[in-house]
């Protein structure tokens, strides 16, 4: 047949319309910026996702700038085609987010015009595989034609012009068929997204319930300023780098997920030779140190591509399906048991590396055989069908010999999620008012579908009350008894098999839901948790369920209804947060943080003022006081107090009363509690108050011969328990002179200053002070530190990775300041936390400049004193810089809140994220099963505990109450244990109010592996 006779009325001519179009600041694992909440996930956990998020950072380091063949409606390209490429696809972005941009649907007997037209600023073509063409439209650089009239080419698009590529469809072209630039450096602009599919439609096959076509690919974030990388690595390749200067140098495989670190010291070895494995991917060594001026040289042992990639300033390649990387942000394509799936598989991943499909709990017909996986080289596609699996089998597998449950404990298939999902299902079951049969024939299909070579239709209609006799019941015989309808939902992986590719993200979901009628004596047999409709779109595990890994994790909770600048965790537990109207005409309102339901409570507090930038601490009754802050604009003059005082019965209520003001206004002020429950406020602003006034609960007065001006504001001050108030240097801005400092107080309102000792690096502006005691020892062993801070002056002055800790034996006479183990990352506007078991957790803050600084630090580390070493841990999901707080909490976790985030869509940070330490995830936790809950100054007490012979500490730690890492109150008490029994140990209360200021403290046990209680409130006076 010619080709003017089928156009003659044999072919049916249609008109399609690309264009090439960008899609700026795409990042696979975040793609839809008008819909944060839907990404940014890790359901599967893999490496540095324990949380199942993906922190801000990596969501940064993946972004690039997307090109998309975009299809239109009409010749003007003004009508976008909004069809989804997966209808059941939940997490599919809107058509201006996607790659690949569109895939085409056609059938045999179709001449396709397709008009492509160039939107980008460089020259592209439009190539497909599989269908009949002139080499007018092949589109492969340069053996295309060219325009009569310009430089257009059919294999060179101008930006700005437009080609018209012909291809006809006949039988011999049905299947899958892929397209993608074919002009100049292919494999670079496939990675960024230019490509799509075109699906020729058998026309005698059976139409399927769904049709899914799922691409295969990678995608190449912007090129960063690494330091070095090493560009792809092959078997005996090697490859060098000079460190010339000092520093710890993380780097990683672009292609898999491996890791390394150099040190660089001032002495050291001047070489060193790493291997680079494949079985496990890993550097071997994959830690060194040498010297400044070192050659390190990786050599390649393997025989898979590797690269060596400095990890600072580098981008990552994303594995992807369908433009997105790691199950929660890849395709969730829900669909019913039972449901025909045609899947339309392309894989454009055009370098070196094969892939394969992989789905589970399905198959199909390959050849002569049955398959549920099969390779696919570059540029290769395929057709096939498959049905979707049954969630649970049936008839329902009753002979696993479970366990009796009494009273079904741990397994309630009556509770489903208490919200719905995103079809708007719950998990509960379906009452039914009539006796039923004891199967559904609604689900006999579920059964048969899931075997070979038989064909699925929608199920019959059957009476109510006639069931137990149909042949399909897949229960047969079985007696008449209550059931009730669940409805249920199971996810089967899609993904590569090639097993980094699939812990680098390229794995989708096939959600599948079921309809099932189950009686309660079936349900006692089940051997586990219904798996029922749930809201989440991650499963809800540990990242370690059975215990005894030890690992750390950032859980990302609700955002903040309020900016947080202000955090005190209150003696109900509940904790305060606040932050005034910050400058920005922000509510002045309080809100209090539930950690039971990890969720800010719906109760709003007023502020009476504009608490922006005060100050607090709480008083001996428990009580906050306030001093200070903003006045909304108005000069930051101001020089009133309040007292908060919770509501014991309603806890997301309270008030902020007046107390006396002060004579002088301050704004960035520190405040802190004396041995006899009064209070000091010292500096502030405006002007910088050097007076420093005392408050007995009811007036303040000035403390004679005190004065000091501090110029950073929120000067870092510790009451010793010798007596003396000391100054660390640490502060929100600069501060004068090179000296800390000690006030003693020589009477009721009076004191004097002593200047004592210089740090190593004294600048520690925006840096973070702490107090430790231990009373285990005679006379008491006190460690006052601090961390980070550091951004004006001489190098001498200043290093923001450094440390510093001072030692007190008793008294304050001979001690020094001594230079602790560097951090991993240098700090300013640092968040430091001591932890149950004595060691620091360092928080946030960014790596140089000042407060809006654009360099955030996400990685956390702990520094433990027993040992002077640091511990990396697990990356913050957002930035936790200037005005942000974190504070311990009564179950050992951390809160995590604020901050800012130059550049980025919400610059004053409303997320909030909780941290669980290590030692939640090393097994069963001691505990407090009965303590005073006040105790006198030197007395002994007794703590009740079944864990009793096991315990190694008793710690008493004060609440924190912190805004602009500055905490005058944050002190860690070891007591001793002074006796024990198989279920109580003894210990004594604190000498004096010196070492524990009177107040409320939270009372931990530790255990020998580490591991603490939840605590307990104590009243200490």
């Amino acid at each position: 047949m010619s080709l003017s006779e089928e156009e003659d009325g044999i072919m049916q001519v249609r008109h399609i319309y690309l264009k090439i179009e960008a899609v700026p600041n795409y990042s696979p694992v975040a793609p839809d910026d008008a819909e944060h909440h839907k990404h940014r996930l890790d359901c599967m956990r893999n490496m540095d996702h324990a949380d199942a998020t993906i922190p801000q950072s990596e969501v940064d380091r993946r972004s690039l700038d997307a090109l998309v063949y975009r299809e239109y409606l009409d010749a003007a390209y003004t009508v976008l085609n909004n069809t989804p490429l997966i209808a059941a696809d939940i997490n599919e972005p809107r058509v201006e987010r996607r790659i690949p941009g569109t895939v085409i649907y056609t059938q045999p007997d179709e001449r396709l015009y397709i008009h492509v037209l160039n939107g980008d600023n460089e020259p592209h073509s439009f190539h497909v595989h599989g269908l009949h063409y002139g080499i007018d439209s092949d589109g492969s650089w340069p053996f295309g034609v060219q325009e009569y009239d310009g430089p257009n080419r059919s294999d060179a698009i101008c930006p700005g012009d437009q080609w018209c590529y012909v291809f006809d469809v006949r039988e011999d072209t049905v299947g899958a068929w892929p397209f993608h630039d074919h002009h100049m450096h292919i494999e670079e602009v496939v990675k960024r997204g230019l490509f799509g599919g075109i699906v020729v439609r058998d026309p005698h096959c059976d139409k399927p319930g769904l049709e899914i076509p799922i691409f295969f690919h990678r995608l190449t974030a912007k090129v960063g300023a690494a330091l070095f990388d090493s560009g792809s690595l092959n078997a005996g390749d090697l490859f060098d780098f000079t460190f010339n200067e000092e520093g710890t140098f993380e780097y990683y495989c672009r292609f898999h997920p491996m890791q390394g670190r150099v040190r660089v010291t001032a002495a050291g070895p001047l070489t060193a030779t790493i291997n680079i494995l494949d079985t496990p991917a890993r550097f071997e060594l994959d830690d060194i140190t040498v010297g400044v001026g070192a050659v390190v040289t990786w050599n390649h042992a393997g025989n898979q591509p590797h690269t060596v990639t400095e990890r600072s300033g580098a981008g990552l390649e994303s594995f992807a399906i369908n433009g997105r990387t790691f199950v929660g942000n890849t395709p969730t394509i829900v669909a019913e048991s039972g449901t025909r799936v045609r899947w339309y598989v392309f894989n454009l991943d055009l370098s070196m590396v094969w892939h394969n499909f992989h789905l589970h709990g399905q198959r199909w017909r390959w050849g002569n055989e049955w398959v549920d996986t099969r390779s696919l080289g570059p540029a290769e596609s395929f057709v096939a069908d498959t049905v979707v699996p049954p969630v649970i089998l049936q008839p329902l597998p009753l002979e696993c010999g479970c366990e009796p449950r009494d009273g079904h404990e741990g397994h309630d298939p009556m509770q489903g999620d208490e919200n719905e999902d995103e079809h708007g299902s719950h998990g509960r079951p379906r009452e039914e008012p009539e006796t039923r049969a004891s199967g559904s024939v609604a689900h006999a299909h579920t059964l048969h579908a899931s075997m070979p070579g038989t064909s699925v239709g929608s199920p019959k209609p059957e009476s109510k009350h006639e069931h137990s006799k149909d042949e399909s019941d897949p229960y047969p015989g079985r007696s008449k008894k209550k059931c009730r309808k669940y409805q249920l939902q199971g996810d089967f992986l899609i993904h590569c098999h090639v097993e980094m590719h699939m812990m680098e993200g390229m794995a989708a979901v096939l959600r599948a839901t079921q309809e099932v009628e189950l009686s309660d004596e079936e349900l006692e047999k089940i051997c586990y948790q219904l798996p029922t409709v749930h809201a989440h779109q991650c499963p809800e595990v540990e990242h370690h369920p059975c215990g005894g890994d030890g690992e750390d994790s950032w859980e990302l909770l609700e955002p903040s209804p309020i900016f947080v600048v202000h955090g005190a965790l209150l003696n109900t537990g509940h904790v305060l947060l606040f932050s005034g109207a910050a400058e920005r005409n922000y509510p002045l309102e309080a809100r209090i943080w539930d950690p039971a339901t990890k969720q800010i409570m719906p109760g709003v507090i007023p502020l009476p003022e504009d608490f922006f930038c005060s100050g607090h601490i709480f008083m001996a009754d428990g009580r906050l006081l306030v001093v200070g802050g903003d006045t909304n604009g108005a000069g930051h003059t101001n020089n009133r107090c309040f007292i908060f005082t919770p509501d014991p019965v309603n806890p997301d209520s309270g008030t902020f009363a007046p107390a006396a003001s002060m004579a002088h206004a301050r704004w960035y002020p520190t405040a802190l509690s004396l041995n006899d429950g009064r209070i000091l406020a010292f500096s502030g602003g405006h002007p910088i108050a050097a007076e420093v006034e005392v408050f007995d609960g009811g007036t303040w007065t000035p403390v004679s011969g005190a004065n000091r001006s501090f110029d950073e504001l929120y000067p870092g001050m510790h009451l010793l328990p010798s007596g003396e108030i000391f100054y660390t240097r640490a502060g929100w801005a600069g501060a004068t002179g090179t000296q800390t400092a000690y006030l003693t107080m020589t009477g009721a309102a009076s004191g004097s200053w002593t200047d004592y000792g210089q740090q190593q690096f004294y600048d520690r502006q925006e840096g973070m002070s702490l107090l430790m005691i231990d009373t285990t020892v005679s006379p008491e062993h006190t460690r006052l530190y601090v961390f980070g801070g550091g951004v004006s002056g001489p190098p001498t002055a200043r290093n923001n990775a450094t440390g510093e800790v001072i030692e007190f034996s008793g008294g304050i006479a001979g001690s020094a300041w001594a230079r602790i183990a560097d951090m991993n990352f240098g700090r300013t506007n640092v968040n430091a936390v001591v932890l149950p078991t004595g060691k620091i957790l360092i928080v946030g803050g960014h790596s140089n400049g000042q407060k809006w600084s654009p360099t955030p630090v996400l990685e956390t580390e702990t520094y433990d004193p027993a040992t002077d070493t640091w511990t990396p841990g697990a990356p913050l999901n957002f930035p936790r810089q200037y005005h942000s707080v974190c504070i311990l909490l009564p179950d050992g976790r951390i809160l995590a809140a604020g901050g800012v985030a130059p550049g980025t869509a919400d610059a004053d940070q409303h997320s909030v994220e909780l941290y669980s330490p290590g030692y939640l995830s090393l097994g069963a936790r001691p505990a407090i099963s009965n303590a005073p809950s006040a105790v006198a100054y030197a007395n002994s007490f007794t703590i009740d505990t079944p864990q009793a012979a096991d315990i190694n500490a008793i710690v008493l730690i004060a609440p924190i109450s912190v805004t602009h890492h500055t905490d005058a109150g944050q002190r860690y008490i070891k007591l001793p244990i002074d006796s024990r029994t198989a279920t109580a140990v003894e210990t004594t209360a604190p000498a004096n109010g010196n070492i524990a200021p009177p107040g409320f403290y939270m009372l931990f046990v530790v255990d020998n592996q580490g591991v603490p209680s939840e605590a307990r409130f104590v009243e200490i006076s």
